[in-house]
C-alpha cells in the first residue's frame, strides 16, 4: 500500500498539469533564444466590402462647402466612440457596394482601399465644391473571441491593423486548458465564409494570411481533450485526502 500511493500521487499531478508545449507561444528549435530572428510581414491595404460602416467627411475651400456632408444632415462630428453613436454618424455600404450621399446620390466605392474611394469620391464631387477634400475611415471594426479565452466577447478597435495576439490580449488571453495549437479562424469574405486553422505554438503563424485579423473575423479557441474530460475540474484535492486517510486507516488496522 506504501508504494501504490507515491505512484497514485505521481499520477494525478501528470494529468493534472498542462504541458509547457501545450502553453508556448512561438516555440522553436533556435538554442540561443537571444538571436534576433526578422519576419518579413505584408500588411494589406483593407478593402472596402459591402456592409461595411464607414464614415466619410467632405471638405472645401469654398465658405458654403465647408463640411460638405453636415451641412446636408448626412453626419457631423459627435464626441463620442461608442458604436451605437458610431453608427448614426457612418454610412453603410449597401449590398451592391454603393453609399447614398446627399446631392451627388450613390457612389459605389465597394473593392476599393480606403485612399482609393476617397479620390475617386473627391473627383465625383468637383463638380459641386471648389478643390474637395475627403476623408473616409471605418467605423465600428471588430472582431469576436470565444471558446477558451479569459473574456469572451465582441471586440471593437480603431487601428488599421491587429494581428491575433493582440486580438488575444484584449479577450485576456487563452486560458490554461485552451487548445493553442487548434485555433479556429472564421472569415467571411462577400458571400464566402472559410474556416481556418492556426497553431499558435509555432512560428509559422508569421508567415500565415490569418496573422492579421479581419473586421468581424471570429476567432475560437477550442478545449484540450484533457478539458473535455473534466480532467481541470476534477477533485484532486478530495482524491488526495481520501486515499491518505484509507491509508491511514490500514496502517492503524494493519
Amino acid at each position: 500500500m506504501q508504494r501504490i500511493f507515491p505512484l497514485l500521487f505521481i499520477v494525478v499531478c501528470c494529468i493534472a498539469c498542462v504541458p509547457q508545449k501545450e502553453i508556448v507561444y512561438f516555440q522553436d528549435d533556435i538554442e540561443d533564444k537571444y538571436i534576433d530572428t526578422e519576419y518579413n510581414i505584408e500588411k494589406n491595404r483593407q478593402i472596402i466590402q459591402p456592409f461595411d460602416e464607414v464614415y466619410i467627411e467632405v471638405l472645401s475651400t469654398d465658405r458654403e462647402g465647408a463640411n460638405f456632408l453636415q451641412a446636408q444632415g448626412g453626419g457631423g462630428f459627435y464626441n463620442t466612440t461608442t458604436p451605437e453613436a458610431l453608427s448614426i454618424i457612418s454610412y453603410r455600404v449597401d449590398e451592391y457596394g454603393n453609399v447614398n450621399l446627399p446631392v451627388i446620390g450613390k457612389v459605389k466605392i465597394s473593392g476599393l482601399s480606403i485612399e482609393e474611394a476617397s479620390d475617386y469620391m473627391e473627383k465625383q464631387l468637383e463638380d459641386y465644391l471648389y478643390q474637395p477634400s475627403v476623408k473616409i475611415n471605418f467605423v465600428n471594426k471588430s472582431i469576436t473571441l470565444i471558446g477558451y479565452v479569459n473574456r469572451p466577447g465582441r471586440y471593437y478597435y480603431s487601428s488599421d491593423h491587429i494581428n491575433i495576439f493582440q486580438a488575444l490580449g484584449m479577450a485576456g488571453d487563452i486560458q490554461e486548458f485552451g487548445n493553442r495549437k487548434n485555433v479556429v479562424i472564421v472569415r467571411e469574405d462577400e458571400n464566402n465564409t472559410t474556416k481556418a486553422i492556426v497553431d499558435l505554438t509555432t512560428e509559422t503563424i508569421f508567415d500565415s494570411p490569418y496573422y492579421y485579423l479581419r473586421s468581424n473575423d471570429v476567432v475560437y479557441v477550442e478545449p484540450l481533450k484533457r478539458r473535455r474530460w473534466g480532467i481541470d475540474t476534477f477533485p484532486y484535492a478530495l482524491l488526495l485526502s481520501s486515499l491518505t486517510t484509507i491509508i491511514l486507516v490500514m496502517e492503524y488496522v494493519n
